[in-house]
């Protein structure tokens, strides 16, 4: 079972990198959706409750985000996070996860996408934390380049449009 949810984390990974090359927040999301799915199904296997149920909660949230981001929905997805988080605490774990959890889920009700790139770096990077504890070694990789990409996506969407603005202006 543990190779196979390698498996499937590592096809989540090609999502993940994939979905923060994209200039549309609309398919970001979409491919969040389809990643975090997936990442679900790799924490079950590998019997970690807390984090795969967090992850079906985020994938239903992405999903909502593609057509809609009403305030009173993100509070709604926060609340589901922290329940499943309750009804499958694990420890230590659990609480990272929901952290995580937290903050991605501030961030995919963003309107403004570097808004939601800084948070999900922050949210990432508790995952990347939640992931080494947990021994997943691909899982570990996929947070990992999904923060590269994320920051690449920062910097050729954001640092770049700002240096060549300012260029011009001079």
């Amino acid at each position: 079972m543990f190779l196979f949810a390698q498996c499937l984390v590592a096809i989540a990974t090609l999502l993940d990198l994939a979905s923060f090359q994209f200039r549309s927040r609309r398919l970001i999301l979409l491919c969040l959706f389809s990643s975090v799915l997936l990442t679900a199904s790799h924490f079950f296997l590998l019997e970690q409750q807390s984090a795969g149920w967090l992850m079906l909660v985020a994938a239903v949230r992405y999903l909502y985000c593609v057509f809609a981001r009403q305030y009173l929905a993100m509070i709604c997805f926060m609340g589901l996070s922290t329940l499943a988080a309750y009804l499958t605490w694990q420890g230590a774990l659990s609480g990272l996860a929901l952290g995580a959890t937290l903050i991605q889920t501030v961030a995919s009700f963003q309107s403004q996408d570097l808004r939601l790139r800084i948070m999900m770096v922050v949210g990432t990077s508790l995952w990347i934390t939640h992931n080494i504890l947990l021994g997943s070694p691909v899982a570990v990789l996929m947070e990992c380049l999904f923060l590269a990409s994320n920051v690449l996506g920062l910097y050729r969407f954001h640092y770049l449009k700002s240096t060549t603005i300012t260029a011009k202006e001079s």
